[in-house]
């Protein structure tokens, strides 16, 4: 696999025609295309249809988190789009995604484990007392045995994760070049830690969406990976 297959751009937009625009734009320096609620929500399956023309693999992060019926129903909905990767909540609990096993069909399933926007703070103003990495790791062991293809999971984590589960996709948010501005991530890291470490996919948003020049954003970040590597 190739540093720019590692690449999936998170298109955090409203907009459809924004998307399709962009998308065209970055389509041939990418790897896949992550697509969320925001866009979901405005554009629903018709919106993810649309960006299936460009046969980039899909990310579909939807973070499903319900009850074992609900999240099965909609999971057996979405199934029909065919997405590479689709997200459910590792702490909505090993019943309710041993119930997506059967349908998944060829699309992997993916636990999100910690948000990158929460901290060993938020644990435990929710009560939670352990630190991150106890917490992460408690999660990404109900996915294991739960039948996950792989996890959502900070820089943060990821070395220590890769050590215990080899074999398991780890997708890796909250990446931020050198001297790129946080935002609202708490657990950040460069794009050539993350792979070092052992991350299999980089979802990378507005270090590439609000550049002037997306192209060689996309550029300055496998150079990143490579001067790592």
């Amino acid at each position: 696999m190739s540093f720019k297959n590692k690449i999936f751009c998170a298109l955090d937009f409203s907009d459809l025609e924004q998307t399709v625009q962009f998308t065209n734009k970055i389509k041939n320096h990418v790897g896949g295309i992550k697509i969320g609620l925001e866009f979901f929500c405005k554009n629903g399956p018709a919106g993810v249809e649309r960006l299936k023309e460009f046969e980039l693999p899909i990310f579909l992060d939807l973070k499903l988190h319900d009850i074992p019926n609900t999240v099965t129903k909609a999971f057996r909905n979405l199934m029909s789009l065919s997405p590479a990767y689709l997200t459910v909540h590792l702490n909505g609990g090993k019943r309710m995604i041993e119930g997506l096993i059967e349908y998944k069909k060829k699309t992997k399933l993916i636990g999100v484990s910690m948000l990158t926007s929460l901290d060993q703070n938020d644990l435990k103003k929710s009560g939670i007392m352990c630190d991150e990495m106890s917490y992460v790791e408690k999660l990404v062991k109900i996915g294991t045995s739960s039948g996950i293809d792989g996890v959502v999971s900070s820089p943060k984590e990821v070395k220590l994760l890769r050590k215990k589960f080899k074999k398991l996709i780890i997708i890796t948010p909250g990446i931020r070049l050198p001297d790129d501005d946080k935002n609202d991530q708490k657990r950040i890291e460069t794009p050539g830690k993350a792979i070092k470490n052992g991350s299999s996919l980089l979802i990378i948003g507005r270090t590439i969406t609000k550049s002037i020049n997306p192209i060689s954003s996309i550029e300055k970040i496998i150079q990143n990976i490579e001067n790592a590597i």
